[in-house]
């Protein structure tokens, strides 16, 4: 285990169980991480489609949607970091303080 890794997983003793959670906390959970597959599968849509064999070959998106999914992809992770910290008192991975 790396140093960042260590430091992150530093205060899990004070992480909630989730018994312990509200309705509304599950709402807000399940929500993030709702936006955070979304977003991983928007990227993956436009990097990874396979071809169909003698229908049609996927076109290479441009530069600039891929910056956006990305964005996408990275904002949601960070909602998720930041949801799984007020919600369940984990620490924020390293750099997303």
């Amino acid at each position: 285990m790396s140093r960042d890794e260590e430091e992150w997983h530093v205060g899990s003793e004070q992480s909630r169980g989730a018994e312990e959670l509200t309705a509304e906390e599950r709402q807000r959970l399940r929500r993030a991480h709702e936006r955070l597959r979304a977003a991983s599968k928007e990227l993956e849509v436009l990097v990874a489609t396979e071809p169909i064999k003698g229908r049609w070959a996927p076109e290479p998106a441009p530069a600039e949607i891929l910056d956006v999914a990305r964005a996408d992809l990275q904002r949601a992770y960070e909602g998720v970091a930041r949801c799984h910290h007020e919600v369940l008192g984990w620490e924020l991975p390293p750099g997303h303080e």
